[in-house]
């Protein structure tokens, strides 16, 4: 196994190193079959109170937002943080990261979220391959059956994976809410109920660097040529499960990963991320607007005054997270609101719901395998 050179520090790092991989689109096609039969959520019904209803408020603002210094936009100053605890979705491999703090804001057409936690190992571009280490001391290909069994992954000084953010939209829309977002082995990543939208952030390779490799994931035009993001910004990865199943919204990734609407733009969720060595943090600002068009049926569509079961999830690369293994949060509400921060009180902060501790995202390592899999996938083919 080849060793990863670290990342090189600098005062405010925003991407690493170009990263490669060679896997080809049959090992895609396999790892993204594996991938379908490791989990499934199952939803709570909301029993929430009413001093709980807005534990996260977004806020009307006015101003842009600035991607290139997220979370230093003036606005951000007036808006009060709610400090979101997470726990291990399997220990000892997750929960490195205790808590992340969440704001929110609108402009009255887009939501803006707001994430920052602190990662005292320092940010991480990695992207190898998951492995876990038998007790015969052999290092094993992981693949999402081995979470019956494996409690971490392998890591160490040189050999790591890359950071990672993402946040769950439980879909009003949806139907059927069973008890609690826990993990559920065996399945075919499918919910137990409902359905959910995900917005999931990766540091590579949906860094702002088109000159990465690993840049900018794999999606491609309908006669395979790569495209990139307006003004070559970061992104994150948008996904999607129900009742039958975990895919990948827009965006085109070849006929061997078939996306929900292949046409749709690939980007539509952008993203400003930093990472300040002073602070040992990041920051990541995730931007979309309020409705999409053609990708409507499969993401959260939102409106003023309304609030939405949302849930967050961090990987802190350097400690062995990726896939399954992560931070991850119980359920909060997000309400998009048309008052100002002066206009009202804060929030009181996160108020646990009836889950289980292992509640998260269980549904995100299938969208962990899709990002990192297809994207190595053609990394390896454009060689």
């Amino acid at each position: 196994m080849s060793a990863e050179s670290v990342p090189q520090d600098s005062t405010r790092s925003r991407r690493g190193p170009p990263q490669s991989s060679g896997c080809r689109l049959g090992v895609l096609v396999l790892t993204l079959l594996l991938g379908f039969s490791a989990f499934a959520i199952l939803i709570s019904p909301p029993v929430v109170s009413a001093a709980s209803d807005s534990n996260v408020v977004s806020y009307r603002v006015d101003g842009a937002v600035n991607y290139t210094d997220p979370g230093g936009e003036p606005f951000w100053s007036s808006i009060p943080v709610t400090d979101v605890p997470l726990v291990a979705s399997i220990a000892p491999g997750g929960g490195h990261t205790p808590d992340v703090q969440i704001k929110s804001a609108n402009d009255g057409y887009n939501v803006y979220v707001l994430f920052r936690w602190n990662d005292s190992q320092g940010a991480s571009f990695e992207s190898n391959d998951e492995v876990w280490q038998a007790p015969n001391g052999t290092i094993m290909p992981f693949d999402s059956a081995d979470t019956a069994t494996v409690t971490q992954l392998y890591f160490n000084a040189t050999y790591y994976y890359q950071d990672r953010a993402a946040l769950l939209w439980f879909l009003p829309q949806s139907l059927g809410r069973d008890q609690t977002p826990r993990m559920v082995l065996g399945s075919d990543g499918a919910l137990s109920g409902g359905a959910a939208e995900i917005w999931h952030w990766q540091s590579n390779p949906t860094d702002d660097n088109p000159l990465d490799t690993g840049f900018p994931g794999g999606y491609t035009d309908s006669l395979g040529n790569p495209i990139y993001p307006a003004d070559n910004l970061s992104f994150a990865e948008d996904d999607y499960t129900n009742m039958t199943g975990f895919f990948t919204v827009p965006g085109n990734f070849g006929a061997g990963a078939p996306n929900l609407v292949p046409e749709a733009d690939p980007f539509l969720i952008h993203v400003g991320s930093l990472y300040d060595n002073a602070s040992k943090t990041w920051t990541v600002e995730m931007v979309r607007s309020f409705t999409t068009s053609q990708t409507a049926p499969y993401c959260v569509q939102l409106t003023p005054g309304v609030s939405y079961y949302v849930a967050f999830a961090t990987w802190n690369g350097r400690l062995g997270e990726s896939s399954a293994y992560k931070s991850v949060s119980q359920w909060y509400t997000l309400t998009i609101s048309n008052l100002t921060a002066a206009q009202a009180p804060a929030p009181e902060g996160g108020i646990s719901l009836t889950v289980a501790a292992g509640v998260g995202i269980g549904m995100l390592l299938v969208g962990v395998m899709i990002g990192a899999v297809v994207r190595s996938s053609r990394k390896g083919e454009d060689k």
